[in-house]
């Protein structure tokens, strides 16, 4: 068993600060000399990674994130192994866990060759400035000395005004080409729809059309992206004119919506209250027996089990999928359903987790008909993604850390 009773000790205490260097030294013996060290103090909690020294110097000051020090086993640093002689008697077994983690996290030795973790972090860098400084143009007010509106929250209020009202793109523009000039001069208010449209589509995610099967076998993309005709039970994949046979080429009679979940969860993270609230269900769970959350239940305490190297990051994901078929429209003699496929966000409070805001649409399933057992082949996009997120991962901004 590894010796950790040295992160118990008060920080203060000779022996923790020997307890320190050692883990260090230890965990140095493991990685090449150039690569930087997973960071486990209360502040970097596993996340930032710097130079043996840095680290060192963040446990002695600040001391070793609670819920990793509680662990039986250190997974991001390989087990490490306590005593003089870690460097030449460490079993093959900890390196090869320790190589399994760093693969996870980016930083195998393909994958470094490929791109340097600091080029991933400058990139992140860069996103996050440009998004910052695209809230700080949203952010503006309309005038200098208005203190109700800013640029964005007078814009979505016309924009939502003409969506609800049925106004047409003429009258939206004549109204803001007047509109400016009934304020002061220094207005930052868009004069076109356009401008408006060009504005709002800098915060939009956006999404995917994928052509699908009229018999719900399959989907057009991928390597039957360039297909015609199903491969499965041959039919056309765009219209066909049934009073003449003729095929409109380039108009299909079915298209999946996708709205790609990666972008959508990172920005989630970009916010510091929502980063916040997306760790409620790490030390929230209930003493008295009683559940009031998913966190409580007999399923969630197996997966932790399961997967401890998952369930010990707090910002790690948990999401609940969901779908049912309605009728968009409002004649009721409309024989037709769409099935929207809804994802809740399990990580949050229970008050918070099923908040209208906080539940994403992450697929539009045609209709005129339910996709019935068929369902699988449009959820392969989300699917993908999610596997993607579970085997790799994805690098993003914390506002929160």
């Amino acid at each position: 068993m590894v010796e950790k009773s040295w992160v118990h000790l008060n920080i203060a205490d000779p022996g923790y600060e020997r307890g320190a260097r050692e883990f260090v030294t230890c965990v140095g013996a493991y990685i090449a000399e150039s690569e930087l060290i997973i960071c486990p103090c209360a502040d970097c909690r596993n996340v930032d990674r710097h130079s043996a020294g840095v680290v060192f110097d963040h446990l002695v000051t600040r001391g070793m994130d609670l819920s990793y020090k509680l662990r039986e086993d250190w997974y991001h640093h390989g087990e490490v192994v306590s005593g003089a002689g870690c460097r030449s008697d460490a079993s093959d077994r900890n390196k090869e866990i320790l190589g399994l983690y760093q693969a996870a996290e980016f930083l195998d030795e393909d994958f470094v060759r490929q791109r340097d973790v600091s080029e991933v972090a400058e990139g992140e860098d860069k996103e996050e400035d440009e998004f910052l400084a695209m809230l700080a143009d949203a952010e503006t007010p309309l005038y200098p000395s208005c203190a109700n509106h800013s640029k964005l929250s007078v814009i979505v209020s016309l924009f939502r005004i003409k969506t609800e009202s049925g106004w047409s793109d003429m009258s939206f523009d004549r109204l803001l080409e007047t509109l400016p000039q009934m304020l002061p001069e220094d207005n930052v208010l868009h004069t076109s729809l356009y401008e408006v449209k060009r504005f709002l589509k800098s915060f939009d995610i956006g999404y995917e059309k994928i052509h699908a099967c009229v018999n719900d076998c399959c989907l057009f993309r991928k390597e039957l992206e360039k297909l015609d005709n199903c491969p499965k039970c041959n039919a056309s994949r765009w219209k066909i004119n049934m009073r003449t046979g003729d095929v409109k080429k380039g108009i299909p009679p079915k298209v999946l919506r996708y709205f790609p979940i990666i972008p959508l969860l990172k920005r989630m993270f970009r916010s510091e209250d929502m980063a916040k609230d997306l760790r409620w269900h790490f030390s929230n769970k209930s003493t008295d027996g009683k559940s009031r959350h998913p966190v409580d239940s007999v399923t969630w305490d197996q997966m932790n089990d399961k997967y401890p190297s998952f369930a010990a990051e707090e910002r790690n994901l948990r999401l609940g999928l969901s779908t049912d078929g309605f009728n968009p429209f409002s004649m009721k003699n409309v024989n037709y359903s769409c099935w929207p496929v809804l994802l809740v966000n399990y990580n949050m409070s229970p008050e918070k987790c099923m908040k209208e805001e906080n539940i994403m649409l992450s697929l539009l399933i045609p209709g005129p008909t339910q996709p019935g057992n068929n369902i699988d082949v449009y959820l392969a996009p989300l699917i993908e993604d999610l596997n993607l997120l579970w085997e790799k991962g994805e690098v993003t901004y914390d506002a929160f850390s």
